[in-house]
């Protein structure tokens, strides 16, 4: 009963036999995937060693590029061996861990937009109170919320789909996700909804919101300023 409920592989599904293929298709992606390694290390360099980058707003874009190589690294190992493999069943820790590693690089990703969205609005709708609002302290206070809080809610999302007992192990997607586990469950899957959804509106609509809001407020003030002004902001943005 415990290896029915709780298997002790899933069966990545949505791979399918390219034959001969595989190998260039191996190629281009790792390829790709080396591409993705060496900008954003690139990126992270250059704004480490010059003193004339570290500010906010080059400091958030490094923490993109640092959430990059975290967030690739989560997919692309697992996906480039798939790809040479017959089969594709990956061990459930495995894919416990991939799903929390996508899904808080993704939740990461929304949370760093939006107090990067937050730091032009300061700095065009409130010039003057820039650099008081905008200190060394709230940019680490603000970047710590942006990775705790997703680490944590996305944590608790995936710990529920780990403990429900399954009716089987094929999840039909190139990497492991955390829905089509939960629809796997041989039990009501309420609780597993409910935080489904409040993790996912506060991590990722909220976000999004918050983006445009500030953005329809970036353009509001635009509106009124001079040409010169107008492609400033919108070079910064």
């Amino acid at each position: 009963m415990e290896n029915n409920t709780y298997p002790p592989y899933f069966n990545l599904t949505m791979f399918v036999n390219i034959g001969s293929y595989r190998y260039p298709t191996f190629v281009l992606c790792f390829l790709l995937y080396a591409f993705i390694i060496s900008a954003n290390v690139v990126i992270i360099l250059v704004i480490a060693q010059e003193k004339t980058l570290h500010e906010p707003m080059y400091i958030f874009i490094m923490c993109l590029s640092i959430n990059s190589l975290y967030g690739s690294a989560g997919f692309f190992f697992r996906f480039l061996r798939d790809l040479l493999s017959d089969t594709h069943l990956i061990p459930r820790s495995a894919c416990f861990t991939q799903i929390y590693v996508i899904y808080t690089y993704a939740s990461y990703e929304l949370t760093i937009l939006g107090i990067m969205a937050y730091d032009r609005y300061v700095a065009v709708c409130q010039p003057l109170h820039y650099h008081n609002k905008i200190t060394s302290k709230m940019v680490s206070k603000l970047i710590a919320l942006a990775g705790i809080y997703p680490a944590f809610s996305v944590a608790v999302c995936v710990y529920l789909a780990s403990i429900l007992p399954l009716c089987g192990n094929k999840i039909p997607k190139l990497f492991c996700a955390n829905w089509p586990v939960v629809k796997l469950s041989c039990v009501p899957t309420v609780l597993n909804n409910l935080i489904g959804m409040l993790v996912s509106t506060s991590t990722v609509f909220l976000p999004l919101a918050f983006v445009l809001y500030t953005y329809v407020r970036i353009f509001l003030v635009c509106r009124k300023r001079s040409l010169e002004f107008k492609s400033k902001v919108i070079q910064s943005c």
